[in-house]
């Protein structure tokens, strides 16, 4: 079961993130980084000559986008665009290479971090005094987009540039942590960071997570978000809160994040995780797959907080592309109880008791199953049949290792 963080205080840069008080733009309890910069916070560090790094689901609280709302803030010069995966604009698909462009609407040169050599350019680098992140996460460790922030720290750290975050809520929330830590020989682009699978912080604590272990000295400040707590989860979008805007063109809903925390880990297998069709994350399957005996499976372990149901479903991309599969449907009933690491561990345990003979974990020199949970050791003990209640009691270890050590902003309680 996951586990709850221990807190512990801290500052980013050479003072604490003050508190902020409430914008009047509009209604919503909550406050992101950008609508707080908006408002006129942060003059002191934020900078004047600046590359941005965000995509298209970093808005402000109209729904603008971070580049067109941070243009128009007074004292700052926006240089350059970064972006991470997916592009700026959200539209390529996962691990796609994105080249280099111009941004129709703001004239901007945009710079892929997920491109041939993801790195910006020294020209660019040349001009700005500070490197600005605004990206919307989803709290587990395969999201590539902290690990693109981190590259970017380094950079600015080689640059002698400062880093300015502007802070979003963690749609998992921030009272749970769970999974493995990564082994050495796994560190890749989905398993960057230096924290278990779900590791419950936000960006501005991960940017001072990167700068502690990386021992680096570079100035990192930000804007922490206001009315959030870690309690809160993918409550945060709503009417009364956040608007909700992809972070990638597959998390189309906050349904589709709470899905893809435990069906990502099907990305290493030979079933689909519902890619090319119109809810992924949510649809799990294959031609040779038995839904109605699956389904009956997992309702019968009587997971807490989530419900399937059979499914047939014909991709148009990835995985079995045209292809009917047969499969199951899962629909988080309720978030607090949903354990997402049990439920993707359980519906791959009971894929390969039902289909022995049909299912596999995706070959390779090093398995993208192992990429993605961090660990070699979880997919022995799959393919050996030992429990997921079992296999997570062995992770244990690394989860009480991190809280020991974890760090909080202290106004997210």
């Amino acid at each position: 079961m996951p586990a709850t963080f221990t807190r512990r205080a801290f500052a980013i840069g050479a003072a604490a993130i003050p508190a902020a008080p409430a914008i009047a733009r509009t209604a919503s309890r909550v406050q992101t980084g950008l609508d707080r910069l908006i408002a006129g916070e942060g003059r002191d560090n934020r900078g004047e000559k600046i590359a941005l790094l965000t995509h298209s689901g970093a808005r402000d609280a109209l729904g603008q986008r971070s580049v067109d709302a941070i243009a128009a803030v007074p004292g700052i010069k926006l240089v350059g665009l970064l972006s991470p995966e997916h592009g700026l604009d959200g539209r390529a698909a996962a691990g796609e290479a994105v080249a280099d462009r111009h941004d129709a609407t703001s004239g901007l040169p945009i710079h892929s971090l997920y491109g041939k050599d993801r790195r910006a350019p020294e020209a660019l680098l040349r001009q700005v005094d500070t490197i600005m992140v605004d990206l919307q996460d989803v709290g587990l460790r395969p999201f590539t987009y902290a690990a693109t922030m981190i590259e970017a720290i380094q950079l600015a750290q080689s640059h002698g540039l400062r880093v300015f975050v502007l802070d979003r809520p963690n749609p998992m929330g921030g009272l749970k942590v769970d999974g493995p830590m990564v082994a050495d020989d796994l560190v890749s682009q989905v398993s960057a960071l230096p924290t278990p699978f779900r590791h419950g912080l936000t960006m501005l604590e991960i940017a001072a997570l990167a700068v502690t272990k990386q021992k680096l000295t570079i100035q990192t400040s930000g804007l922490a978000v206001t009315g959030w707590r870690r309690s809160m989860g993918t409550e945060v979008f709503g009417s009364d809160g956040l608007p909700f805007t992809p972070p990638s063109p597959n998390l189309r809903s906050p349904a589709a994040v709470l899905a893809y925390a435990a069906t990502v880990l099907i990305e290493g297998t030979n079933l689909s995780e519902g890619r090319g069709t119109s809810h992924p994350f949510q649809l799990i399957g294959a031609p040779w797959c038995n839904g109605p005996a699956l389904a009956k499976a997992m309702t019968a372990l009587d997971l807490p907080g989530v419900r399937f149901a059979p499914a047939s479903f014909t991709p148009k991309a990835s995985k079995y592309a045209g292809k009917r599969c047969e499969g199951l449907r899962f629909t988080v009933v309720g978030a607090q109880d949903y354990d997402p690491l049990q439920t993707g561990l359980s519906i791959i345990a009971a894929v390969q008791r039902l289909h022995p003979k049909e299912f596999a974990f995706l070959a390779g020199k090093r398995p993208f199953f192992d990429l993605l949970i961090g660990q070699g050791w979880v997919r022995d003990a799959l393919v050996r049949g030992e429990a997921p209640a079992a296999i997570a009691q062995r992770w244990q270890g690394d989860v009480q290792r991190f809280r020991s050590t974890a760090t909080y902003l202290p106004s997210y309680g």
